[in-house]
């Protein structure tokens, strides 16, 4: 697996076009406040998915401010190893309070 981090504001596109692997996981740390970022950054996790298909499965975690890393991880290790899955998208959410 071949894990990507991309920071808020970068190029998803260019990061998934450049890399070598048969499975992409990226993980989005702190998605932006800028909104349309966001919405741009998932919606191309499934036509790049179907760009880089067959050779290459390409999936996306999301981690939210406040994540626990245990969880982003986990969340990149399933997707890793979900053989028959490509275009998804897992958000990884803060521990709930109380």
């Amino acid at each position: 697996m071949v894990r990507l981090t991309l920071e808020s504001d970068g190029d998803i596109v260019s990061l998934i076009r450049s890399a070598e692997a048969e499975s992409i996981v990226v993980v989005v740390v702190q998605p932006s406040a800028n909104a349309l970022w966001t919405a741009l950054a998932r919606a191309a996790i499934p036509p790049l998915a179907i760009e880089r298909a067959p050779g290459c499965r390409v999936n996306a975690v999301f981690a939210e401010e406040g994540a626990c890393d245990a969880d982003v991880d986990a969340a990149a290790e399933f997707l890793d190893c979900a053989r028959s899955t490509t275009g998804q998208i897992i958000d990884v959410r803060p521990p709930a309070l109380g």
